[in-house]
């Protein structure tokens, strides 16, 4: 191990965050999973919440409008 000079060094990892969930503290979207309404995913930087019944449309603000933009997170 080398010398860490003038402090002490950490005793623990930094955190991670997994990588496309940025802050967001709602699951990631996955294309698999029936979603409801009501229902958050994160996806891209983004909350979305479901409108309704859902399976297999990625969220955006476009197609059946399904998803509801919540914003960045």
């Amino acid at each position: 191990m080398a010398p860490f000079a003038g402090a002490t060094p950490p005793t623990t990892p930094p955190p991670t965050t997994p990588p496309g969930n940025g802050s967001c503290t709602a699951a990631a979207y996955h294309s698999g999973t029936v979603y409801v309404g009501g229902d958050t995913v994160s996806y891209s930087g983004r909350a979305w919440k479901a409108e309704w019944w859902t399976q297999g449309e990625t969220p955006s603000t476009g197609g059946s409008g399904v998803w509801q933009d919540l914003g960045a997170c």
